[in-house]
């Protein structure tokens, strides 16, 4: 992917770029008196973008661990939640997950679709799911 090798201060500036783009498309649209249907077809591309910006900013971001919580959600071996994510039997509409160790949490969030697109840290053992 087109993102994998930028920086965070590059894929922060590629970010802000798209956003103001996004913008500029809605705007234009709502100005023009479009539906809703035509906004999403013009800003395809832009969105779609900033969808995988997200997702490698948070392989680059620096991770805020917490360590002595007790968490409720569940807990997986990273290669338990990728069997998961690749049977379907969690989806991103399901909730959400964070990667963490045995023993700690941190603020990095990963979801099913990671999985199925291969944009994942290795630097975490472990996955805490939450349900919605």
């Amino acid at each position: 992917m087109k993102y994998a090798n930028k920086s965070m201060t590059e894929l922060l500036k590629e970010e802000e770029r798209l956003k103001a783009r996004y913008k500029e498309i809605e705007d234009q649209c709502l100005k023009d008196g479009l539906p809703f249907s035509d906004f999403e077809k013009k800003a395809e591309k832009e969105a779609e973008s900033l969808y995988f910006i997200d997702k490698y900013k948070r392989l680059k971001q620096d991770p805020i661990v917490e360590y002595g919580k007790e968490w409720k959600g569940d807990t997986y071996t990273l290669e338990e939640f990728k069997a998961l994510a690749k049977s379907k039997a969690l989806m991103d509409s399901d909730g959400y997950g964070y990667y963490a160790t045995e023993t700690s949490k941190s603020d990095v969030y990963i979801m099913p679709s990671d999985v199925i697109e291969n944009i994942l840290r290795n630097d975490f053992s472990h996955v805490i799911w939450f349900n919605k």
